[in-house]
């Protein structure tokens, strides 16, 4: 039986661009079968850390919205510290930036993936430029890089598009990934004995994810390329 929560929870998904539930559990750090039995009413309360979490996923939606369905719905209705819901400007593309940072050395410690927190927009010519396509909806976004196990491929303050549609392992290349509660951008390489985690700069060693052990292992996107976004004392 649907019920008024799983309606608002459900509203809330599709409206930040999420299509699936399993995806929405992911980036929350919950269970998919948790938010399932939100969504289909079988779990009929909603409080406390999971409330918190999805409430991180769903940003312009408010946590006691979420909860109860107490007015106003969203922080843009109530003060000034919501992400803009205006229209991407003509000649522009608007993507997510996400919260926290992803290594290129020994690991960052982010909540399984960093979160959304805001948006960027990127002129057209740009991201074709560097793409070589314009992606659709919420295909694309961007996340920082510190550390210098990529270099010189990867720098240290560097910008990457990240492909999230691709969260798995689709052939050789970069990715964002999470390996042992450390969210890293590293090279994937399958061998026979398993998935390769490679560094550019040599200093670094390599591991070996053994086929066995493979669920350690969460790809949180393909890197693209580049966004070349930097701030005035890199460049």
């Amino acid at each position: 039986m649907t019920t008024a929560l799983a309606t608002r929870l459900k509203r809330a998904r599709i409206e930040c661009g999420i299509t699936e539930p399993a995806d929405a559990a992911r980036r929350a750090g919950i269970t998919a079968s948790a938010l399932y039995q939100l969504e289909d009413g079988k779990t009929k309360s909603l409080s406390g850390e999971t409330a918190v979490k999805l409430a991180r996923v769903y940003k312009p939606f408010r946590v006691e919205w979420l909860i109860a369905g107490e007015l106003p719905e969203r922080w843009d209705e109530s003060h000034g510290d919501a992400i803009s819901i205006s229209e991407t400007p003509s000649g522009y593309v608007r993507l997510r930036v996400m919260e926290g940072e992803a290594s290129g050395g020994f690991g960052a410690m982010n909540q399984d993936y960093p979160d959304v927190v805001r948006e960027l927009d990127i002129a057209e010519w740009q991201v074709r430029q560097q793409l070589g396509f314009v992606p659709e909806g919420d295909r694309v976004r961007l996340v920082t890089v510190r550390g210098d196990s990529m270099y010189p491929d990867i720098k240290n303050g560097d910008v990457v598009f990240v492909d999230v549609a691709k969260d798995y392992f689709d052939g050789d290349g970069l990715y964002l990934i999470n390996l042992h509660g450390l969210t890293y951008v590293k090279r994937l390489q399958l061998l026979r004995d398993g998935l390769h985690v490679i560094s550019t700069n040599r200093k670094y060693l390599s591991e070996v994810v053994p086929p066995h052990e493979a669920d350690q292992l969460h790809v949180g996107g393909k890197i693209l390329g580049l966004a070349l976004l930097r701030s005035a004392h890199e460049v």
